[in-house]
C-alpha cells in the first residue's frame, strides 16, 4: 500500500509557526521524539496523513494552552470553581500565578489543556457517582452544618488550618468558628464542600 508524502519541511514550518520544540510536538501527536525528529529535519518523508494531524493538533494548540481563569474553566467544564481552586492547592491542577490580583491574591490561571488532565486523572476518578449524575448544587445552609463539615474534614484527614487552605478559608479560625456553629457564612463554600464530600466518600 503506497502513502501519499508531503514536502519534507511542510512539518517543520508547522511546527515553527506556533513556536513549539520538536518534543512539544512530538508529545501533542503521541509519538516518539525520534520519530518526529527524523521527519522534521526531513531525514525521513513524511506522510500525508501524519502532517494531516499535525495541522489539527497545531490549529487547537493556541486555545487549549492558552492561560485563562478558574472561573471561565469551570463554566465550560461545568464543575464548580472551587473544585478546581481546591484541585490547584494541592498540586493536582497545574496552574500559573498571573502578575494581577483579586483582593489581594494572586490570580491562578490554567490552560484548557491542563484542566482536561485534570478532569481525565481526577475528577472523573474521586467524583464519579457525581459525575454520572449530575444535579444542582444546594445552596441553602443544612441545620447540621457544623457534623457535615468536620466529617468531610476529618474524612480528608486534614487539620483545620490545612482544610481552610483547601476551601479557601481566610484561616483555621474561620473553619473552627463554623464547626463550632459559632459563624453562618458558609454559603460561599457549600459547593467545593459537596464536592469534596463527594470525592472522599468515591475513594
Amino acid at each position: 500500500m503506497m502513502h501519499r508524502v508531503v514536502d519534507v519541511n511542510a512539518l517543520r514550518e508547522l511546527r515553527r509557526e506556533v513556536g513549539l520544540k520538536q518534543a512539544e510536538l512530538a508529545s501533542l501527536l503521541h509519538v516518539p521524539i525520534e520519530t518526529l525528529r527524523t521527519r522534521d529535519s526531513g531525514r525521513r518523508l513524511v506522510p500525508a496523513q501524519v502532517l494531516g494531524a499535525a495541522k489539527r493538533v497545531i490549529a487547537e494548540y493556541p486555545r487549549n494552552y492558552e492561560l485563562v481563569c478558574l472561573d471561565v474553566l469551570a463554566r465550560e467544564l461545568g464543575v464548580h470553581a472551587g473544585t478546581l481552586r481546591a484541585a490547584a492547592r494541592i498540586g493536582r491542577l497545574k496552574v500559573e500565578l498571573s502578575s494581577r490580583s483579586a483582593y489581594g491574591r494572586p490570580i491562578r490561571l490554567a490552560s484548557r489543556a491542563a484542566a482536561a488532565d485534570f478532569m481525565q486523572r481526577y475528577y472523573r476518578r474521586c467524583y464519579s457517582r457525581y459525575a454520572a449524575k449530575p444535579s444542582p448544587l444546594d445552596t441553602t445552609v443544612p441545620t447540621d452544618y457544623d457534623r457535615q463539615l468536620r466529617r468531610v474534614r476529618l474524612g480528608l484527614q486534614l487539620t483545620q488550618s490545612q482544610f481552610a487552605k483547601l476551601i479557601g478559608a481566610a484561616n483555621k479560625a474561620v473553619v473552627y468558628q463554623w464547626e463550632r456553629r459559632e459563624a453562618s457564612s458558609l454559603t460561599g463554600v457549600l459547593a467545593t464542600i459537596q464536592d469534596l464530600s463527594t470525592g472522599a466518600s468515591g475513594r
